[in-house]
Parts: C-alpha cells; structure tokens; sequence
C-alpha cells in the first residue's frame, strides 16, 4: 500500500478514533502500536496540538511531532501542517511512516527508534542522542506493557 492510500485512510478514519489510529498505523507500517504510543507520550504527552516553536522555519506539530523540515517531502502526498496539527489519524500515520524509514534503513532496532528523534547522521554527539532517546522510549513503552498486564490480570 502505497503513502497516499494509507495517509488517506488515516484521514477518513480521523473522525474521532483517536485510540485505534495508533492500532491501525502500526498494522499498516508493521509496527508494534504500542512503541507508536510511547514515542507519541515521549513526544507530545499524547496532546493532539502540541507544537514545539523554536523558529519560523523549525517546529515540530502534533502527537507524534513531526518536524517542519519534513514538511517539503510531505506536500507530494498533499500533507500541509494544518493536516498534521488537526487530524490525530494524520499525524499517528505520518510518524509511522517516519519511524517505518528508520526501520527500513536500521532494522528494528531501538537505535532506529532513536533516530526517530534524532537523526541518521554517523556522529558520536547524535549516537549519544538516538541512545538518549530510545531508552527513554523503551521506558515507556515498558510502563504500557505493564498496566496493559496489569488490566489482563485483573
């Protein structure tokens, strides 16, 4: 399935289905829906219109807080940030298909995980970064396991 077909199932999905966009990304880009909600708490608190403002030219939008500079590669499938600040459904999808690139390259990894945050640059500083992250995120997710453990055993 191509970007487009998936982002606009996402869209007419969107209407309200918070919780299940995190369940039907993960099965469309064969990721695990819980490491999508620890890398959405990690990065936004699960807030639908968190924006993190550095610069005119440097934000990030969304539960999944995808950068402006990703914004050029996104206005080929007919993404704007209006899509990404409004629809939860876009977003969820939309870092999935990033973190699903970072698979791609890396393998499932937690280091591809990392560069979810931070990059693919081959440097030691964003080595430290992508590590940095992806523990925080590993924590997490860990933390979802259990309370979902938690509810099964009663």
């Amino acid at each position: 399935m191509n970007i487009r077909a998936i982002l606009l199932l996402a869209c007419t999905l969107s209407f309200g289905v918070k919780a299940d966009c995190y369940d039907l990304a993960g099965r469309d880009y064969k990721i695990e829906p819980d490491l999508l909600r620890a890398i959405s708490f990690r990065e936004s608190s699960w807030r639908d219109h968190a924006l993190n403002y550095v610069s005119p030219e440097s934000y990030a939008i969304g539960r999944m807080q995808i950068h402006s500079q990703n914004l050029n590669h996104l206005s080929q499938f007919g993404i704007t940030p209006e899509h990404l600040k409004n629809d939860v459904c876009m977003n969820i999808y939309t870092g999935a298909y990033y973190l699903a690139i970072a698979f791609k390259r890396w393998g499932y990894s937690w280091r591809a995980v990392g560069a979810y945050n931070a990059g693919f640059r081959e440097t030691p500083e964003q080595e430290i970064k992508r590590k940095k992250y992806a523990e925080e995120v590993r924590e997490i997710y860990n933390n979802i396991k259990a309370r979902e453990e938690e509810k099964i055993a009663g």
